[in-house]
């Protein structure tokens, strides 16, 4: 090579290698531009002979040529080596997006929270403390118009006014044999109308085959005394559930005059004031 052909090589390779390498092959131009300048001088004489110029000047310009970075593009000999491969796209997808790769979990159904069912209602128990058995006096009586069987009554029962009940005892009682005679009254029952007579209540009798008599309270006792049952205590039940749940069916089989004509039931004395009930039948029923 002449000095004008490797001043023609250089000005040649220089821009493919600053435009291939730019920005950082700036400072291997710069090196280049150095190494020439010993080579060539600083006016372009030899510095020495040009055969050596020829050779190292060769070797600079394809050392640059050579020097490629596979990496980055850039020539860098200091960081090529040590520089790690660049991850794949799929790489850099999953690690900036892992959420993106992972199945999404069923959501988990609320349990519906079980209901608690109400307590059972306490059973009731039926008997003759349910009966509101009061003591009374009979003020009037009249025989029913409409029915010979009937006795229309007024009874005193120690509230604001007397009661108006109708009594089926006309075969065996005269008028005269009520007025002013202490009765016990089964006084939790509704009004109902006896042949057209309202009657608010039922007067207690015993009776046995063909016979009926009235149930008769200690002489002590007072009207409006609740009649009582040893053992039997309770509060009475309302005029409407004496009827709903009959309660008289379920408590008359065992409301009896024992063998003495003491009333009793389940075999224990009802009582009031200081004494018993009594009838003047033995072993009757009482209703």
């Amino acid at each position: 090579f002449t000095m004008r052909g490797l001043s023609l090589l250089t000005l040649a390779a220089l821009p493919a290698a600053s435009v291939a390498f730019a920005p950082a092959a700036l400072m291997q131009q710069q090196r280049l531009t150095t190494l020439s300048a010993i080579v060539t001088g600083p006016n372009g004489k030899a510095a020495s002979s040009k055969e050596e110029d020829l050779a190292l000047t060769c070797e600079i310009i394809m050392a640059a040529i050579g020097s490629s970075d596979a990496n980055d593009g850039v020539v860098d000999d200091d960081d090529d080596a040590a520089a790690p491969a660049p991850p794949s796209e799929a790489v850099e997808a999953a690690e900036a997006t892992p959420e993106a790769t992972s199945e999404e979990k069923p959501k988990k159904k609320k349990k519906k929270k079980k209901k608690t069912p109400p307590p059972p209602p306490e059973e009731v128990v039926m008997d003759i403390s349910k009966l509101d058995i009061r003591i009374g006096t009979i003020l009037e009586a009249w025989e029913h118009e409409d029915a010979d069987k009937l006795f229309c009554e007024k009874i005193d029962m120690g509230e604001s006014e007397p009661r108006t009940i109708a009594t089926g005892v006309r075969a065996y009682y005269s008028v005269d044999d009520l007025v002013g005679r202490k009765v016990c009254v089964l006084a939790n029952l509704k009004t109902r109308k006896l042949m057209g007579f309202p009657s608010h209540g039922m007067v207690l009798c015993a009776s046995k085959e063909d016979k009926v008599v009235f149930v008769e309270p200690p002489a002590d006792s007072v009207n409006g005394e609740r009649v009582a049952c040893e053992g039997f205590v309770g509060e009475a039940a309302t005029e409407n559930q004496v009827g709903k749940k009959k309660i008289l069916e379920k408590v008359f089989p065992d409301f009896k005059t024992d063998g003495e004509g003491v009333v009793t039931y389940k075999g224990v004395p009802l009582t009031a004031g200081e004494g018993q009930l009594v009838a003047g039948l033995a072993d009757a029923e009482v209703a």
